[in-house]
């Protein structure tokens, strides 16, 4: 039995799994340009039977278990959610284990795939009670295996994402436990920036790439959600009409100046591994003359940190943006 259902979930098993990004923005499994599905109603009802219960999920009523232990989340951008919400997985994508806050929480972890994607019959044999991803591709054979609860990608914010993974694992006030928690911590944070946040300076974030340069708003990761959500600054407008309303835009080595040119500070993440594309950059004389870069007021943040937008990304990169602007 265990063979037949290994061979039928193969079959299916060839999507990469990067996420919102690894891939982005060229192609992803969740794209910048993704636009959230109809929403469920994330209304769980008690079963009348032995631990588990209906619950109305983007692909109808399934059954999951009261509350799930053994979850193995498929794709990288969950499983901060699962870990808040105060459950371990037993099984995540490789992506995960390469950002140094979630170190602590998976030891023990079985590490499901590679960059081709999950290894479904390491999943299998892990036998979970619950499965999370929002692999469309995949979600048929996942099934098989067990309650598996599909979530597309952007369909929440990250609080509401956080919350609503809590309903599905049964573990509604571990959810709102670490959101309160991590509201005292922004609070804090903010007080110490309060001089900062008045000034009415502004931030914008960009990346680059071996051969390309992106700008970002506030939905797609790279500290978008604590710079713009939490501790309230300001992009540029430039920016804003840019990159807020898909997360991204492009952006060329010419259209620096009408973007980052009125910035009082650069976040920017370096995703070029030959580094001829930032020396290039960097010995031009539009780079030189960006008011940021004159006062050195750019923050280089590690690309894998600041990948992603779950709570314990949120909480790292928190620390991470709050030292730095307290010393600019």
């Amino acid at each position: 039995m265990l063979l037949a259902v290994v061979l039928l979930i193969s079959a299916c098993g060839g999507k990469k799994e990067n996420g919102a990004a690894e891939s982005q923005p060229a192609s992803a499994s969740a794209s910048p340009a993704a636009s959230p599905s109809a929403s469920p109603s994330a209304e769980a009802s008690e079963s009348a039977n032995s631990g588990m219960r209906d619950y109305e999920s983007a692909k109808g009523v399934i059954q999951i278990p009261a509350k799930a232990e053994r979850v193995v989340v498929t794709v990288p951008d969950y499983v901060g959610d699962v870990i808040a919400a105060g459950v371990t997985p037993i099984g995540a994508p490789p992506m995960v284990f390469q950002a140094s806050y979630y170190k602590e929480y998976l030891n023990g972890v079985e590490n499901i795939g590679d960059d081709a994607g999950p290894a479904l019959e390491k999943i299998v044999a892990l036998q979970p009670d619950l499965i999370i991803t929002y692999n469309e591709e995949a979600y048929e054979a996942l099934s098989k295996v067990a309650p598996t609860v599909f979530i597309p990608y952007g369909q929440y914010a990250y609080r509401e994402r956080l919350q609503e993974i809590g309903r599905i694992l049964g573990r509604e006030s571990e959810a709102n436990a670490w959101l309160d928690t991590f509201d005292k911590a922004v609070a804090e944070k903010k007080e110490l920036l309060a001089d900062v946040i008045a000034s009415g300076k502004t931030v914008a974030i960009f990346e680059i790439w071996e051969k390309e340069l992106y700008l970002y708003g506030k939905s797609f990761g790279r500290g978008g959600a604590i710079l713009y959500d939490e501790l309230g600054l300001k992009a540029p407008q430039k920016v804003v009409d840019a990159a807020f309303e898909n997360g991204w835009a492009p952006l060329s080595l010419e259209s620096i100046p009408e973007y980052l040119g009125e910035a009082d500070y650069l976040f920017r993440g370096l995703r070029d591994p030959s580094g001829k594309n930032q020396a290039s950059i960097e010995s031009s004389k539009i780079w030189k003359d960006v008011k940021a870069v004159q006062a050195g007021a750019v923050y280089d943040y590690n690309v894998d940190d600041f990948y992603f937008q779950d709570p314990i990304a949120l909480k790292s990169q928190l620390e991470g943006i709050t030292e730095f602007l307290q010393n600019h």
